[in-house]
């Protein structure tokens, strides 16, 4: 409205009431009221102006200093908050940051009115900060490899690998395939399990693969990992440790190298992890049967290796090599018979020899000639035993892993226990009860025993009879197990036998 409509307005009320005398003195007052009014107003106007710019930069100064010393963040598959603090991770609940938030506008007196719209403010860009793009302190990051060296692996480097493949995963990043120890499946199970529940994440087992399955070459990488891993201690520290940090600093390692195959490419210091872990992706079904071969195959005109020895090296290979067995046993026999003559009649290969085979060939001669199995026999051989016994009908040392090895492959049918135990088997040239007997015997007549009717512990008498030189020693599962099925009655408590029951052992 410019001057002049004003200008009117008001003449137009002075002709309309200059002769009420009532409206007229109303119309008075108000225009010299009116002054001030406006004055008040506009006074009023710029106070509340000056107050929000002065509550929109305080507010702004608070929300940048609450965020800064609270590390709160937040996951929006799960819909979970987090915080890191004191160069740890852990999980927290809403209503707790929603305490934390309140507790701190209450110590600003000038930011109370907006109490509430802060706290919708803050807990927005909480749940827009993603805990994976949180950058972790050295600390931290040390604290894991630490914790997953050399426990886990037994390189820096290769937990590095690890912890960028497992941030990929996190990230959702389009996933390869990672071949690891089947011994370690509990182990990437516990962790699987813990990241489904704090993130959504899909089942590692989906990435980790224990055996191979006509996947492709190119999408598949080996991790080398520790074989044997605390696995009760393990499940507990992801629960109640440092499980959320493992997490965090996978996501970063993934963020900062983008890749786990970048990580290998560019930046892993180890050319032998680069290449073994990459090594089905770098080598077809060709290249990897004449590594094989030139590993473990000589030419010889006048030898020749049975299929089931052939498998037998072959396993030995990727066992040795720590590959995954990428070949069925057909594909494997046919890429076999491309570099040697098949006499498929014979089930051998023809000219061809291995400097691996001879101590076989006395482990097979050994174990015909002097291990008899019986289903319905209660004798058993310790993996170590056997590996004993070897030795000394051999003249030649055996490990007990290579021997487990050749005793699944060439006699499947023994009963194993423990991966230690070979039950309903004995050795002909060793009569292990005889020889207890006799250190019975021997410790009854040596022994300074006051009546016929002593007891003495079982512990004593097998250190009785270790210190006896025998050819070979017996374990003491066997001697307890021995003594307590032949002398069941004579036991006592804590373990100890009546001498007298030496005589009813047979």
């Amino acid at each position: 409205m410019d001057e002049k409509k004003l200008t009117d307005v008001i003449s137009h009320l002075y002709d309309e009431y200059k002769e009420n005398e009532v409206i007229f003195q109303k119309l008075v007052d108000t225009i010299e009221q009116l002054p001030e009014t406006l004055k008040n107003t506009n006074d009023t106007i710029i106070y509340r102006e000056n107050r929000k710019n002065k509550l929109v930069s305080e507010s702004e100064v608070f929300i940048n200093k609450f965020l800064h010393s609270h590390q709160f963040f937040y996951h929006t598959t799960s819909e979970l908050f987090f915080e890191y603090k004191d160069n740890k991770f852990s999980s927290i609940k809403e209503d707790d940051v929603q305490h934390a938030i309140l507790t701190n506008i209450s110590s600003n007196k000038i930011l109370m009115d907006w109490k509430h719209k802060l706290k919708i403010t803050l807990l927005k860009k909480i749940k827009k900060r993603d805990i994976f793009s949180c950058i972790p302190e050295s600390e931290t990051i040390q604290c894991v490899i630490n914790k997953l060296y050399p426990m886990v692996f037994n390189s820096r480097e290769k937990v590095k690998y690890f912890l960028t493949v497992l941030g990929d995963i996190l990230l959702k990043k389009p996933n390869l395939l990672y071949f690891i120890n089947p011994k370690s499946k509990q182990w990437v199970k516990e962790l699987s399990n813990l990241a489904c529940m704090l993130f959504g994440s899909q089942n590692f087992t989906n990435i980790f693969k224990f055996k191979y399955y006509d996947h492709k070459f190119t999408d598949c990488r080996i991790m080398d990992i520790q074989e044997t891993i605390n696995i009760d201690s393990w499940a507990n520290d992801f629960k109640y440790g440092h499980g959320m940090d493992i997490f965090c600093v996978a996501a970063y390692y993934s963020n900062r190298y983008d890749s786990a195959d970048i990580f290998l490419q560019e930046h892993c210091k180890d050319e032998t992890l680069r290449t073994y872990s990459l090594y089905l992706k770098n080598n077809d079904e060709a290249m990897i049967i004449n590594q094989f071969c030139e590993k473990n195959i000589e030419h010889s005109s006048d030898c020749s290796i049975s299929w089931k020895d052939m498998l037998y090296l072959w396993k030995q290979h990727v066992d040795n090599e720590q590959l995954p067995n990428v070949f069925f046993i057909s594909t494997l026999k046919t890429l076999l018979s491309s570099h040697f003559t098949y006499d498929v009649e014979k089930d051998i290969f023809s000219d061809c020899t291995s400097k691996f085979l001879p101590k076989v060939g006395k482990f097979i001669t050994f174990w015909n000639g002097h291990i008899l199995c019986d289903e319905n026999s209660s004798e058993e051989l310790e993996l170590d035993e056997l590996c004993g016994l070897f030795s000394y009908h051999c003249k030649t040392n055996i490990s007990e892993r290579k021997i487990m090895d050749l005793i699944k492959h060439y006699y499947p049918d023994t009963f194993i226990e423990d991966e230690k135990y070979l039950l309903n088997t004995r050795c002909s040239s060793w009569n292990k009860k005889q020889d207890i007997l006799t250190s019975l015997k021997k410790y009854k007549s040596t022994a300074n025993i006051d009546t016929y009717l002593s007891e003495v512990p079982i512990n004593d008498l097998y250190q009785f009879y270790c210190g006896s030189k025998n050819k070979f020693t017996v374990s003491k599962r066997y001697f307890e197990n021995f003594i307590k099925d032949e002398s069941e009655l004579f036991i006592v408590e804590d373990n100890f036998i009546k001498v007298n029951s030496f005589d009813n052992i047979k």
